[in-house]
């Protein structure tokens, strides 16, 4: 059925469901109305694309945006469909990608992308998923010719069940794998790009707004999350006279509570600084592959921050930090500990954080170190402390795991969390865990 039926007949449907009050539809038929929703949306921006790529052609061709007073396509999706500047690019960057062309003599040509043209008649991504893709495709095309359209099926098929941020890192990671040489370039170019910008405000506060490359998002990450992460609750003071002051309502928000960390780390140095600056590095887990650690070529990972670092950062992490091993196991640690203790070990949490990437409930983004482990099977009932009864969640995932009685099913080795049936009559499996590049990225 061509798009613009389907559009029709969706939005037709959902406006019939919508003539019931709100307040009388039942769970299941509010969960109902939100996957109708959801569906309209995605044909709105495919059908909005290839208006959008067609509007691209003819400003192309023929002017068309000047003579309608705009300077550009996207100018003129802006103004006339009341679309912020910056999706209206989108649109239209998408478009001209999907659009079939002319050539000089007039015969129909295929779209410039054919692949991504057949995603959107199939409407299963949102504007934004299909934008990152195209930009990801032109990415590795530019550094490695003739991959781009074989890396296009990989990532439409990835993103139909990823949420937006484990897509981002996933095109991240496409880039980086069709051009690994180029990955100190560009780890070169963010330094470049980060820094601090202090503010002096009217009322006499101070504004810091700070842009990290990924190497210094680490260290400042791993040590934020050490102070901040749920249950601990820590204090922080820079004197005695703060430490007795309440806190508004009793509670303070997260951005309250990273800067009672900062506060706290520059303090402590300050107290315990002799006058150098000596010491292990902060802690952080750094996943790089044995070639590339070796070699010096390729791409890394650090453990809570999307975007990567070159092979030859994280060998010089290893030079002067305390390493955290990412193959963990042996005699000297062991990872699977059976019946014989209830409580995970620190090599397993390390291992988990490395396997679900933070908190696996779908959605979240929970880093490992606000996370507590679960036994899948409980332990009270015989279910073992190996990792293969492990799960990283939330405090608050955790309770609903446990409390509303979810399961974990294993198919074709990906997890997969299931709601019970009063939660999801239908019983839709979740899929269980950051998304981590594999080999199907490696089209």
């Amino acid at each position: 059925m061509a798009l613009e039926h389907r559009l029709a007949d969706e939005a037709a449907a959902l406006a019939a469901a919508l003539a019931e009050p709100l307040g009388a539809v039942g769970d299941d038929r509010l969960r109902d109305l939100i996957g109708m929703i959801g569906s309209v949306r995605r044909l709105v921006d495919a059908v909005g694309v290839r208006i959008a790529g067609e509007l691209a052609r003819r400003c192309d061709e023929g002017a068309l945006a000047v003579r309608w007073g705009e300077r550009s396509a996207a100018a003129v999706l802006a103004v006339e469909a009341g679309l912020d500047p910056a999706e209206a690019q989108d649109w239209c960057e998408v478009g001209a990608q999907v659009v079939p062309r002319l050539s000089l003599a007039g015969e129909d040509l295929s779209p410039r992308r054919p692949v991504i043209a057949e995603a959107v008649e199939r409407a299963e991504l949102t504007m934004r998923s299909l934008s990152r893709i195209a930009r990801t495709v032109d990415e590795v095309e530019c550094r490695a010719s003739g991959r781009g359209e074989s890396i296009a099926p990989v990532l439409l098929a990835e993103a139909v069940r990823l949420a937006p941020r484990e897509l981002a890192r996933l095109c991240r990671f496409a880039i980086d794998r069709a051009d690994p040489d180029g990955v100190p370039i560009r780890e070169e170019e963010q330094r470049r790009r980060a820094g601090v910008q202090v503010s002096h405000l009217p009322d006499g506060m101070l504004r810091w707004i700070v842009t990290m490359d990924p190497e210094s998002a680490g260290f400042l990450t791993a040590a934020l999350d050490a102070r901040t992460a749920p249950r601990r609750e820590p204090r922080f003071a820079v004197d005695d006279a703060l430490e007795d002051e309440p806190t508004e309502g009793g509670t303070r928000t997260l951005a309250h509570r990273r800067l009672d960390a900062l506060v706290s780390i520059a303090s402590e140095s300050l107290r315990h600084d002799p006058g150098n600056v000596a010491g292990t590095a902060v802690t952080m887990v750094v996943t790089v592959s044995l070639d590339a650690l070796r070699t010096g070529l390729g791409a890394a990972e650090i453990a809570g921050i999307d975007a990567t670092i070159s092979a030859a950062t994280a060998r010089r992490l290893a030079a002067q930090a305390e390493i955290v091993p990412v193959v963990l196991g042996g005699a000297s640690e062991p990872l699977d500990l059976g019946r014989s203790a209830r409580l995970f070990s620190a090599a397993q949490r390390r291992a988990l954080g490395l396997r679900d990437g933070g908190c696996a409930w779908w959605g979240c983004t929970a880093p490992p170190g606000w996370c507590e482990i679960a036994h899948v099977d409980p332990w009270a009932r015989g279910g073992p402390t190996d990792l293969d009864n492990a799960i990283l969640l939330c405090p608050f995932h955790h309770r609903r795991f446990d409390l509303d009685r979810w399961t974990l099913e294993v198919v074709e080795g990906e997890r997969w969390l299931v709601p019970p049936s009063w939660v999801d009559a239908r019983r839709t499996p979740r899929r269980a865990g950051r998304a981590r590049p594999t080999g199907r990225v490696a089209a």
